[in-house]
């Protein structure tokens, strides 16, 4: 809510009125200075008339001196203080000096309490005015101060007033509330439909082959896919009934959501009703084999019906990728991995060897903590620009910033593989610190650096205390670099974590800095963080832009997503633009700029990386 959209009404009538009170009090106070001085001015003419006419020797007290006009002898005189204005006045033969009308008004005694009765008067009619304007404008003023507090706290403040006004605005406002609030479900439950399996809750089929094939456009993609299917689960549904069922597989969900609580990134599905299907991000071999593990181990434990064999019911197919691979690669290998569980009999896992698995990435946590302490000391960590290009004119949005650090060896190693160890050591506020004093530092080099820039900000970043204070220190040495910053904040921790971020994305926002939303569309989340927060853009995640002119139900969600938008004034992004079909379908449902490898070579390969000491 701007300054201008709250005029002070009250106090512009108020101010109004009173202007043209004392405007007409002026005007009546000269008409009757004007009159009394046009009295006098006739009466001493009148007087100079009868004098001449009567030729009588009584003269009055305002007459100083008459003169024949013959002789210039004077025929009267009377005494006058040289400070007395005077007026002569020809009547015949005679000239009359008499004293001027200004000079006997304002030195009479009448005229001074004349002063005092009017002033007291419109002083005293002043105030009534004001006292009764006040009282008949008190709900106008009362809509005034919800303005200015709704204004101050960024949001609609309850109306407490009762007049037909206030209570008319309320229930606007109520019906307002509620429309948002209907809109966002509406809007839910769209996406719900489509990516949602109805019976669970979890991801279909399509939500889980997006979400994989978005994963792998990622550089150094690295995860497991685990496929779970319970044995005899169709006997068990036409022996006891599809509810028996079902709870079986909403108990097997809910133990899996307990036992990845600590793991950042993953994603459920049911492709089928007999199966579930886990993508996790960032995980290695060795991790991926305890986790079946404790999987197999949790879901055995749930009861099943008589006369089903527990011993026999759920198997496992495990398959780790890193690099580049083929989703239908990936898939085929955990459905063979699935298979060979199942023939071994008894409930179990099983897991293919892979040798596109990079063992010697895979150190342990003191060897990842050792690393990283050591490359924030020295700072050896390298960032590199990727552009943001406008749908409609190809000129250059902004640049993201993307961020690697080097080995030993000198050999760069991804954010996608050092940012989740870093998080896990408990380093990601002082990587991500030092990566934007990087890129503050580079924006003060006129004509080296690209206009604004966004930068990913971690999570755990946003919430230190030490990194908010160390930013706002810095953009206030140099505010002119704020307005060309853009922090880019995962929508999944807008929505989980929302109130802790809140003080900080306006902080954010009175320095200048712009916010973004990352990744918008990975995970079936409502968008109300867009009514909540000041938000200027949102990027669609990979797997919303992946092959998007062949996926209806994404062109949907766009389409849903962008009349969200359009109400807040928030402008789309889309991230992993790979196809000239992909990008002329974007820009046909809205997208305002496109970022991904249509537009340039992967960044590493052509990126100049700049490193500072």
């Amino acid at each position: 809510m701007s300054e201008a959209a709250v005029p002070h009404i009250f106090q512009h009538t108020l101010k109004a009125v009173i202007k043209r009170f004392e405007l007409g009090a002026l005007l009546l106070y000269l008409a009757s200075v004007g009159f009394m001085f046009g009295n006098v001015w006739s009466e001493q003419n009148q007087q100079a008339n009868e004098i001449v006419q009567a030729s009588n020797q009584w003269y009055p007290a305002p007459l100083i001196e008459i003169f024949d006009n013959a002789t210039g002898l004077p025929l009267y005189h009377e005494r006058a203080s040289r400070l007395t204005l005077l007026r002569e006045i020809e009547s015949g033969e005679l000239t009359f000096v008499f004293v001027h009308p200004l000079n006997l008004l304002f030195t009479s005694w009448l005229f001074i309490a004349f002063n005092f009765i009017f002033a007291a008067c419109v002083l005293g009619v002043r105030f009534s005015l004001s006292k009764s304007l006040s009282s008949s404008f008190a709900p106008i003023r009362s809509l005034e101060n919800w303005a200015a507090l709704s204004r101050i706290h960024g949001k609609y403040q309850p109306i407490k007033a009762q007049e037909p006004i206030s209570e008319s605005i309320a229930e606007l406002l109520h019906k307002l509330h509620e429309a948002k609030a209907n809109q966002g479900h509406a809007e839910l439950k769209i996406r719900e439909r489509l990516l949602l399996e109805p019976e669970t809750g979890v991801g279909n089929r399509e939500f889980f082959n997006n979400r994989l094939d978005a994963l792998l456009k990622e550089e150094d993609a690295r995860g497991c896919v685990m496929l779970l299917c319970f044995k005899d689960f169709d006997a068990v549904q036409a022996t006891y009934g599809g509810q028996t069922a079902l709870a079986f597989v909403e108990q097997a969900i809910a133990l899996i959501k307990k036992r990845l609580v600590n793991f950042n990134n993953y994603f459920i599905a049911r492709p089928n009703s007999a199966e579930l299907a886990i993508l996790m991000t960032g995980l290695y071999a060795d991790e991926a084999q305890k986790l079946a593990n404790k999987l197999l181990a949790s879901i055995n434990q749930i009861p099943l019906p008589v006369g089903v064999a527990k011993d026999e019911f759920t198997h496992i197919g495990v398959v780790c990728f890193a690099g580049d691979n083929q989703a239908y690669k990936i898939m085929a290998e955990a459905d063979m991995a699935l298979r060979n569980a199942q023939l071994q009999g008894p409930s179990q896992w099983f897991m293919y060897e892979s040798g596109e698995v990079a063992r010697e990435s895979a150190k342990g946590s003191l060897k990842w903590r050792t690393f990283l302490a050591r490359a924030i000391e020295k700072n050896a960590f390298v960032i590199f620009f990727q552009p943001v290009i406008a749908s409609q004119s190809d000129q250059i949005l902004h640049h993201e910033v993307l961020s690697k650090v080097r080995d030993s060896q000198g050999q760069l190693i991804s954010a996608r593989v050092f940012l989740p160890m870093a998080q896990k050591c408990g380093l990601s506020a002082k990587i991500d610190l030092l990566v934007f004093e990087q890129v503050c530092r580079l924006l003060q080099y006129e004509g080296k650096q690209p206009d604004a820039c966004s930068l990913n900000l971690s999570i755990d970043a946003l919430l230190d205390e030490y990194f908010i204070e160390a930013v706002y220190n810095k953009l206030a040495q140099v505010p002119d670099i704020a307005n060309r910053l853009i922090v880019e904040i995962s929508e999944y921790h807008l929505v989980t974590q929302l109130n802790k971020l809140a003080p900080v994305i306006r902080l954010l926002d009175e320095l200048g800095v712009k916010i973004l939303a990352d990744k918008v569309g990975q995970y079936v989340v409502s968008t109300d963080y867009l009514r909540d927060c000041p938000i200027r853009f949102i990027k669609l995640h990979r797997s919303i832009v992946y092959h998007v002119h062949e996926k209806i139900e994404n062109q949907v969600f766009i389409q849903s997503l962008k009349a969200r938008c359009l109400q807040h004034g928030v402008k789309i992004y889309a991230l992993g633009v790979e196809s000239k079909d992909e990008w002329r379908t974007l820009v046909h449902l809205g997208v305002t700029g496109g970022q991904g490898h249509f537009f340039t070579e992967p960044v590493a390969q052509v990126a100049n990386a700049i490193v500072l000491p």
